[in-house]
């Protein structure tokens, strides 16, 4: 089940509230009104590289064809 942001209008609080589908009904918790309004939401990813992803056959490197050989600056 997703978890949505919310604002509610009546009493300006933010809240999440996990819910069955992106388009089910929110309540607030504070006050119980039903006058919400869902916000953007953001998203971290994270992973287990802390250097740039490694490139297998990425030419020079100076131009980025894809191919050795291929490169406009290759001699």
């Amino acid at each position: 089940m997703p978890i949505f942001e919310y604002r509610c209008k009546d009493c300006d609080r933010p809240f999440e509230q996990i819910v069955p589908r992106y388009d089910s009904e929110a309540t607030c918790p504070h006050c119980k009104s039903a006058q919400v309004e869902k916000q953007l939401s953001v998203f971290a990813v994270t992973g287990g590289s802390k250097g740039p992803a490694p490139m297998s056959d990425a030419g020079c490197g100076r131009c980025g064809a894809a191919t050795p050989g291929s490169c406009a600056f290759e001699n």
